[in-house]
């Protein structure tokens, strides 16, 4: 793959392709689809074909671009941030610390019943895939914006996150 300093890439798949993205619960079976029409997307930019035996991380480091899961995790992140960072009237942050509460085994009311079936994936359980610490320690992490956006930052580049004993 020849480098050419001259060409700049731009790739509108960050702004357009993954709006909502900080939403989303998706499946094993979706990212591996989102991941490879990301890759897709870049080898067309860059003309690249089938029989150049390009590896795919190969076309992240010319591109300079993450990973989409990578991508999506840093924004699931920092809407997750921001959300638990408002004052404590705004209905948003109610809504968090339910569902939070909901996931620790707390229910919403004592007539509570879960639906029958499995439940589906739900974005507190994300956060926590993603950080890998329960959503209350996330909650307290939170706090610190600053050190939250090293676990942002550590989470989207795939990083194992070691969280300091007295964070927690």
């Amino acid at each position: 793959m020849k480098n050419n300093n001259n060409v700049v890439l731009h790739f509108p798949f960050e702004d357009h392709g993954l709006g909502g993205s900080e939403t989303w619960t998706l499946t094993q079976v979706d990212w591996r689809r989102l991941e490879s029409f990301h890759m897709r997307c870049q080898r067309r930019i860059l003309h690249i074909r089938w029989h150049d035996y390009i590896p795919n991380n190969e076309v992240l480091r010319y591109t300079g671009l993450l990973a989409a899961s990578s991508i999506v995790r840093k924004r699931r992140l920092g809407l997750f941030g921001h959300i638990a960072r408002l004052a404590d009237d705004v209905p948003a942050n109610r809504i968090l610390r339910t569902c939070c509460e909901a996931q620790d085994g707390v229910r919403p009311c004592s007539d509570w019943r879960r639906a029958r079936g499995r439940p589906p994936t739900t974005c507190t359980q994300q956060i926590c895939r993603d950080t890998r610490v329960t959503v209350t320690d996330a909650l307290r992490l939170v706090e610190d914006r600053s050190f939250w956006r090293q676990i942002a930052t550590a989470g989207s580049y795939g990083r194992t996150l070691r969280v300091q004993e007295g964070r927690i």
